[in-house]
């Protein structure tokens, strides 16, 4: 399934906003990386769900959830990806999808 993710970009490297993967922060193109899932809460800590990849269904729902963003604006972009074993954060205002895998395919833009 095609989704969009806001990450960070170094120039060289994309990495996670958060979380690290099985593989660290840095996360490579091209390549299926899986989640690290486990039951986590939301940020009042209130709200359990099931973690994992972080992403958008479209283009227009990244570019709306990037306004929330007001730090390291100059590294951070919309990146293109592929997820796999996906389901909803219920609980969240934006249409977060969660993912067991995904894959950083090309970056779109700068936020």
């Amino acid at each position: 399934m095609r989704a969009f993710k806001i990450v960070e970009f170094d120039g060289k490297n994309i990495r996670t906003l958060f979380h690290a993967a099985e593989e660290g922060r840095i996360i490579p193109r091209g390549k299926w990386s899986k989640a690290i899932t486990r039951i986590g809460s939301d940020g009042t800590g209130h709200r359990l769900y099931r973690t994992g990849w972080h992403s958008l269904p479209t283009l227009k729902d990244a570019r709306e959830y990037s306004k929330r963003f007001t730090e390291r604006l100059d590294k951070l972009r919309i990146i293109e990806c592929e997820v796999s074993d996906t389901w909803a954060k219920k609980h969240s205002p934006s249409p977060v999808i969660l993912s067991r895998w995904i894959k950083f395919n090309r970056i779109i833009s700068k936020i």
